[in-house]
């Protein structure tokens, strides 16, 4: 008869955990759910077990579904795009084809009175301009005759030219005070000298009516130099007129500017 059995004796090995599901059956290796090959040793991976789970992790960023589905939408994208660059290209086309509208311009109407010229013309029979003497006929025809004049010494029906700008010192033209007109300018420079002295080059150059400004004296230049400058000009055609000479006299940095006070 056998006696109990020993009470010390080990207890049964306990069951080995399940296989963790997201490593490699080969090298242990932790992957992603859906990841085909393990990276650690290139074996292939069983597939992701559990239906359940893959409806509920479809759409996750490690499921490759959600970079098809922006890459489906962005193609469709494209071909609205492609589309509607077409149709405005051919809405072009068309556009030119039919050429430019044109339209006809009519001409303004004008109304004309017209009258019979009076027989008789009277008012003052001479007038007196100076030396300048005319004659105007006591009588006239309906057909209007033609008036005759006397005309004695011509004299001048138009206002004197302005005086030329005085000369300053050594000979160089002074801008008249307060005139707003062009001039060329020849150079710029910061010692009242060396102006001076370009001046009198510019002069014997043959340039007309070459003198200094104080550019600090006229908003229209920038202060603090002195301004070589030929020629006092109303407008500023003259002004670009006279600026081939001063260049060919070798002044090729010569420019035409508006001197305002």
């Amino acid at each position: 008869m056998s006696g109990p059995p020993p009470t010390d004796a080990p207890p049964p090995p306990a069951a080995p955990p399940p296989p963790d599901p997201y490593r490699c059956p080969r090298c242990n290796s932790p992957f992603d759910p859906f990841q085909e090959y393990c990276l650690e040793c290139g074996q292939r991976l069983i597939p992701y077990p559990g239906g359940g789970i893959w409806r509920r992790d479809m759409w996750t960023r490690q499921s490759p579904l959600w970079f098809w589905g922006a890459l489906i939408a962005l193609f469709a994208i494209a071909l609205v795009t492609g589309a509607i660059v077409l149709a405005a290209r051919d809405d072009d086309k068309k556009g030119s084809a039919q050429g430019p509208s044109t339209s006809v311009l009519s001409a303004p109407a004008f109304s004309v009175s017209t009258g019979t010229l009076p027989d008789t013309v009277s008012g003052p029979t001479t007038l007196s301009t100076g030396t300048l003497s005319t004659t105007l006929p006591t009588t006239g025809t309906g057909t209007g005759t033609t008036p005759t004049f006397s005309t004695g010494t011509t004299g001048t029906t138009s206002p004197p030219p302005p005086p030329p700008p005085p000369p300053a010192s050594g000979g160089l033209t002074t801008w008249p005070s307060g005139k707003s007109g062009y001039t060329v300018i020849l150079e710029s420079l910061t010692s009242k000298s060396a102006a001076d002295s370009k001046a009198q080059q510019a002069k014997a150059d043959g340039l007309p009516e070459v003198g200094v400004l104080n550019s600090s004296n006229y908003s229209s230049l920038n202060p603090g130099f002195y301004v070589v400058f030929s020629g006092v000009y109303d407008t500023l055609s003259e002004a670009n007129s006279a600026l081939p000479g001063a260049k060919s006299a070798g002044w090729s940095a010569a420019y035409v500017r508006q001197i305002t006070p």
